[in-house]
């Protein structure tokens, strides 16, 4: 691994070397970091973190978005969470929500990761942002709706 600063302000970023690849099987392709992401990437790697160290989630049992689209195959373009992860045989997927998306497109993915997962965990900015308010209401017809709080998932860090 190697750490490089891409953001003032930001801690440094760990990237796999083409080594560090090539030990756990990884395609030694350039990754392009995107700026607008970088929060949002560091905030599900924190959520991963609280999960492994609150409920004994292994990392060996979590799939990221980006794994997910993977084994999709190509051309299958659908909504797919931050991550999932498998615990006691149930499958169970994470969203961190930074920014408000359209209700539209918000409640199409609450209705997907209603169907798919036993339970929807949600990490929003706060608990009194209109994010957590949108999802509040969705909760009553959604009931296996999770709300955290960023703050409260990046407490131990």
């Amino acid at each position: 691994m190697k750490r490089e600063k891409i953001i003032y302000g930001v801690p440094g970023i760990y990237r796999l070397t083409p080594l560090g690849k090539s030990y756990i099987g990884i395609p030694n392709r350039k990754e392009q970091i995107r700026l607008e992401q970088v929060s949002h990437d560091i905030a599900v790697c924190d959520t991963a973190l609280f999960f492994h160290r609150t409920y004994g989630v292994s990392f060996s049992s979590m799939q990221t978005e980006k794994q997910l689209h993977q084994s999709d195959g190509f051309g299958v373009r659908c909504h797919r969470p931050d991550f999932v992860f498998m615990r006691r045989e149930k499958l169970y997927c994470v969203e961190v929500e930074l920014s408000l998306k359209s209700k539209a497109r918000f409640q199409k993915n609450i209705l997907d990761n209603f169907s798919n997962y036993e339970r929807q965990f949600w990490v929003v900015p706060d608990l009194h942002t209109r994010i957590y308010t949108f999802l509040a209401q969705m909760k009553e017809a959604y009931p296996n709706i999770v709300i955290l709080s960023l703050s409260e998932v990046q407490k131990n860090e």
